[in-house]
């Protein structure tokens, strides 16, 4: 029988990435090399960080999702001061359900494709933050002229997730990422030939919220008293000018309890009380579309 999985089709969104990479790349402030190369006079390739005489601290970082893509890391104000591809051995990439994000996972005759960078340690800070359901572990690495490091990288910390289909729009985002730093182009094509996933989504697919009441509406201020600090007032985001309201945790008996306890963690600090189409955009970035690059773009 055909096998009926979906493939990646990513020339649709050849484009706008274009667009969005040469419109961040003109933006971009590079680090000139006398200062890239005092950084790495103190590199050990047996560690994954960089210290400094005077105590600055650099990180090597492998990414093996979204993070490989320059328009993800501008998004999340994330500025490497090198990147290269590499190779992850003793390790494979693997797609964890419900959301088909990247993991890693030890496997002693395996190896993947990703890209390292090297961040100072208030990204490396907020990176650790940004990802919630992951714990920084050592990995080691070969780059393309087959010098070794030992670097950090993200692995799932979550007992026994499934494994699952990653979207369309996330490999696009991973692939697009490869392309632009070099990876192999053999790596890239098993990607995009023989990993399946979960088709884009047409606008006329998209979850709506019909029979809303035309003669009810909130303030900004009564919007940002309902940011998740009072608990005698329920959570409440408001997206496309439509007021969502927190329904609650499963109870710890559920086994969607724990991360969606983590997803709150997350959005409450982050978006209640608040308008968050602009860094919903950001979060979500969609290459098929150019980047937003303020709020009302």
């Amino acid at each position: 029988m055909a096998d009926s999985l979906h493939r990646l089709n990513s020339s649709s969104s050849d484009p706008n990435f274009k667009l969005s990479c040469d419109i961040l790349l003109s933006k971009a402030v590079r680090h000139d090399q006398s200062s890239i190369d005092s950084i790495l006079a103190h590199d050990n390739p047996e560690e994954p960080t960089i210290v400094l005489p005077d105590g600055q601290t650099y990180f090597w970082y492998l990414a093996i999702g979204s993070m490989n893509n320059p328009v993800s890391l501008h998004l999340r104000d994330l500025h490497p001061i090198i990147s290269y591809p590499a190779r992850c051995l003793k390790h494979r990439i693997v797609f964890r359900a419900p959301g088909g994000m990247a993991d890693l996972e030890p496997l002693e005759e395996a190896e993947f494709d990703g890209v390292v960078h090297l961040l100072n340690e208030e990204q490396m800070t907020r990176l650790d933050k940004m990802e919630m359901v992951y714990k920084r572990i050592r990995v080691p690495v070969i780059d393309y002229q087959n010098k070794s490091h030992v670097v950090y990288a993200y692995k799932m910390d979550i007992t026994q997730a499934p494994e699952g289909l990653p979207t369309e729009r996330y490999l696009d985002i991973i692939v697009k990422g490869c392309e632009h730093y070099g990876v192999r182009p053999d790596y890239i094509n098993r990607l995009r030939q023989e990993q399946p996933v979960i088709p884009r989504k047409q606008p006329h697919m998209y979850q709506s919220f019909p029979d809303l009441p035309s003669d009810v509406y909130y303030t900004q201020e009564e919007l940002a008293r309902h940011n998740g600090n009072d608990p005698e007032l329920p959570l409440w985001i408001c997206v496309n000018g439509k007021v969502l309201e927190y329904a609650g945790l499963p109870s710890s008996e559920d086994p969607d309890h724990e991360s969606q306890k983590r997803f709150h963690s997350f959005v409450q600090p982050q978006f209640g009380g608040r308008e968050i189409d602009y860094g919903l955009s950001k979060a979500l970035y969609e290459p098929y579309y150019k980047v937003p690059l303020h709020e009302n773009d």
